[in-house]
């Protein structure tokens, strides 16, 4: 990963950072009210040694003083000295205890002795450290000297009492808090690159881009209104789901370099990802356009045009390739003046693998890629079954529909393409569903645009006339009769 990577990462998990920061910010908080204030006082003792009056002796004396300075900070928490503490104050501590509330140094190349006690009454906290500094010159004087007889070699003074201290020594809230803000803040961020790299769902066309360098062809946001409504309207030219159609179906023509037919088929890698809504709403935009388009079912297990374009779904692809029917007799009519004609995928065959990748299916196809300009051709998704690769060998490229809203795995694209791959299909594009919204972009405002009147004009297709037998009128009759979704509608 890159450093875009990396502010990607941060951008999308700004709220999950955010909380355990407070966390960590809270629990610092929590803590440093829970912990009792400590007051620490401290004193100062000067060591001096007492030496002859001249340089060397001084010198000397300097030398000496502070080598015997090291020693009697480890002197000053013995037992030696803190015993007499603790019955002098009367306390109710072993000398272990006290012990650890003092804490004895010295400062590098100096003859101090800084002693601090630690209590949480703060004028308890004083008299220790006055009684331990005593404790300590007399100790020393023992040592020095047991037996008293001489002037002792060194000479110890308190220079500075300890006092009562006014503000506690802990905690520190200002620190503790600082603390528990960087330490949130780092688990936060650890947080989101552990969880980006463990999470296998694609949530962004940045996921996508990863695993393949196919094209994206379209990119569709998530709409609440296109779940009750999958098919568009076209009344309002400023709709962004029809504009995003309609760049969808420039893309896709540009694929189409050498001219001629275009057989597409429209899968997916998993149920649910729009692949028939998709390919439902690109053969209006097609057939907006003058292109004579025609869309097959060929979802032969669980088939959705028939439902979602409002039509008859009992005789279709599946009753052409049996032979019960002819083609002419199964096409239906969709629109205001029947520019889009739909092969539904009629009974549901035990054998649907069968009769996708039989001759006749190709021979179908073959003939319709005579007839139309577009042939759009719905498929099953690609991981369960292997319909769609059979087709995808037969029709000149795929339209793969992925959801990037953290429906699919990367696993579960990888294996669609995988499967197109084993058959040398060629991917056209992707088309990405269920883009989140953010704000600033075309779907987050609306515009309106005035421009010249338009007359609508009709697309006639020069093959496209067929009989009317009894089948065939009383299909498109149906057909004709369920355009509630596209009332009013102008094919231009």
């Amino acid at each position: 990963m890159d450093l875009r990577d990396y502010i990607r990462i941060l951008r999308n998990n700004w709220l999950s950072i955010l909380l355990v920061t407070l966390l960590g910010v809270a629990v610092a908080a929590g803590a440093t009210a829970l912990t009792k204030p400590t007051y620490t006082a401290r004193t100062q003792i000067f060591v001096a040694v007492n030496s002859g009056d001249t340089a060397s002796d001084i010198l000397q004396g300097s030398s000496f003083s502070e080598k015997r300075v090291t020693s009697y900070v480890s002197l000053a928490t013995s037992p030696r000295v803190l015993q007499p503490v603790i019955e002098d104050l009367g306390l109710d501590l072993t000398v272990q205890g006290l012990a650890a509330t003092i804490e004895a140094t010295a400062p590098p190349q100096t003859v101090l002795i800084n002693l601090s006690a630690s209590h949480e009454d703060p004028a308890q906290s004083a008299e220790v450290a006055n009684s331990v500094a005593e404790s300590l010159i007399s100790t020393v004087y023992e040592v020095e000297d047991p037996e008293g007889t001489s002037d002792p070699l060194v000479d110890l003074s308190v220079v500075e009492q300890a006092s009562v201290p006014l503000s506690p020594s802990s905690p520190r809230v200002a620190l503790n808090l600082v603390l528990g803000l960087v330490v949130g803040a780092a688990l936060g961020v650890a947080f989101a690159l552990l969880r980006t790299l463990l999470d296998s769902r694609i949530r962004n066309r940045e996921d996508v881009e990863r695993i393949t360098d196919a094209a994206i062809l379209g990119a569709f946001a998530d709409h609440k209104s296109a779940e009750d409504e999958p098919i568009i309207s076209l009344d309002d030219q400023f709709d962004p789901r029809a504009e995003n159609y309609r760049q969808l179906r420039t893309h896709l023509k540009f694929t189409n370099v050498d001219g001629g037919t275009q057989s597409v088929v429209v899968t997916s890698s998993i149920p649910g990802e729009g692949k028939t809504t998709t390919a439902c709403n690109l053969g209006i935009m097609m057939a907006e356009s003058g292109s004579r388009v025609v869309i097959i079912d060929a979802d032969l297990r669980r088939p959705r045009v028939a439902k979602t374009l409002g039509l008859e779904g009992a005789v279709g692809l599946s009753t052409i390739l049996s032979g019960q029917i002819d083609l002419e007799d199964a096409i239906q009519s969709w629109g205001p003046e029947g520019e889009l004609d739909i092969i539904t995928s009629g009974e549901i065959p035990p054998n649907p693998s069968e009769l996708l990748g039989s001759e006749a299916m190709r021979r179908l196809l073959r003939q319709l890629e005579g007839r139309y300009d577009v042939v759009l051709i719905d498929a099953p998704p690609l991981q369960p079954v292997t319909d769609p690769t059979v087709l995808a060998s037969m029709a000149s490229g795929v339209l793969l529909v992925t959801r990037v809203d953290g429906y699919v795995h990367r696993e579960q694209l990888q294996g669609g393409l995988d499967s197109l791959a084993s058959v040398d299909a060629r991917v056209l594009g992707l088309v990405l569903t269920r883009v989140p919204q953010k704000r600033g972009t075309y779907y987050a405002y609306q515009y309106a645009y005035e421009s010249d009147a338009v007359e609508p004009t009709s697309a006639r297709r020069s093959q496209g006339s067929r009989s009317s037998g009894a089948g065939g009128a009383s299909t498109r009759g149906k057909g004709q009769s369920n355009q509630k979704a596209l009332t009013g509608m102008r094919f231009r």
